[in-house]
């Protein structure tokens, strides 16, 4: 059994909903150990709500995991360990330079971008639809993860026809399309479906038109 260990700073953000959304992912897909932990974490924390929010609006619940310091116990029994930040990879392999070469950043498997845009921010005291655009990266992450360890023979192929298995659509529009993407959000996921959402988080004061009948049924 491979354990995979996520990292981020606090450990009740970001390798939380990481840890909820591969052990989503992966179901009937190997064995697999998953956990995460906090670099600068106290034991015993729950995730945040809005944390939990983000991950219950696409039907995976998180409230139960608490948050862990990271210690070297665990990094010595993880297979692969994935830091959310350059600085999380780079203080493992300073703490912990024995696992340098097991040790990795969650984004840097997606080749379509630049260095710079492959850290995960912290949105600890954010707005809640900061917290949801840093689900949507931390799933776009775990599904380019995925698509590598399909490659390297770490688990069986996915069943469905999503790359990863993480989300089966994803959606964006701008500020003027909001509504429609709402409506079109909705319309998927009542059908069974994962939708990846890389907003606008807010709705144009100008956009007023009824998108929900482009979806009603045909007479």
């Amino acid at each position: 059994m491979k354990t995979i260990l996520f990292l981020c700073t606090g450990n009740v953000c970001r390798s939380p909903m990481a840890e909820g959304l591969f052990r989503h992912a992966i179901k009937g897909r190997g064995e697999f150990r998953v956990l995460s932990a906090g670099l600068g974490a106290l034991d015993g924390q729950p995730p945040t709500q809005h944390s939990v929010q983000a991950m219950r609006e696409i039907g995976i619940d998180i409230a139960h995991q608490r948050s862990r310091a990271l210690t070297a116990d665990m990094v010595s029994a993880a297979d692969y360990i994935f830091g959310m930040t350059h600085s999380h990879v780079d203080t493992v392999a300073l703490l912990y330079p024995q696992v340098a070469e097991k040790t990795f950043l969650l984004r840097e498997f997606d080749d379509s971008l630049e260095p710079y845009e492959k850290d995960i921010a912290d949105p600890i005291g954010s707005p809640y639809d900061i917290y949801v655009e840093c689900r949507n990266q931390i799933e776009l992450g775990i599904a380019t993860l995925l698509k590598f360890m399909e490659q390297q023979n770490l688990l069986t192929k996915s069943e469905n026809h999503t790359a990863a298995g993480v989300a089966d659509f994803a959606v964006g529009a701008d500020h003027g399309g909001f509504e429609l993407k709402e409506t079109l959000k909705a319309w998927l996921r009542e059908r069974g479906l994962s939708v990846a959402d890389f907003g606008a988080p807010k709705p144009s004061p100008l956009a007023k038109r009824n998108w929900a009948s482009w979806f009603a049924p045909a007479a």
